[in-house]
């Protein structure tokens, strides 16, 4: 009987040693995942951050350009004159008037 108990108290430490083994392993796994989660969380993060600070620079970019047209539309409101007409920003490329191509002025 007493040999009997000592093969029981054997299995049981065997047992508990292997559901040990068992969990560390699937700690370790759950560990790994989680760092390659985390830094694919981190990469998204900066890629998102470089767009954000892109498209930022794009709507400043922008809104230079709108802010000057404006003050270039106010003088020709305010002076009234036909002479401020002529500062108006012209693009460079020719414009198309009427289907034809005519170089600006």
């Amino acid at each position: 009987m007493l040999n009997h108990r000592v093969v029981e108290v054997f299995a049981y430490q065997e047992t508990l040693l292997m559901m040990a083994v068992f969990g560390i392993a699937i700690l370790a796994m759950i560990w790994v995942g989680f760092r390659r989660w985390l830094q694919y969380k981190e990469k998204m993060g900066r890629l998102i951050a470089e767009q954000t600070a892109e498209r930022a620079a794009q709507y400043g970019a922008r809104m230079e350009r709108v802010e000057a047209h404006l003050k270039t539309i106010e003088q020709i409101v305010t002076d009234g004159g036909v002479q401020t007409i002529t500062q108006v920003d012209v693009p460079a490329a020719d414009s198309i008037v009427g289907g034809e191509v005519r170089p600006n002025p």
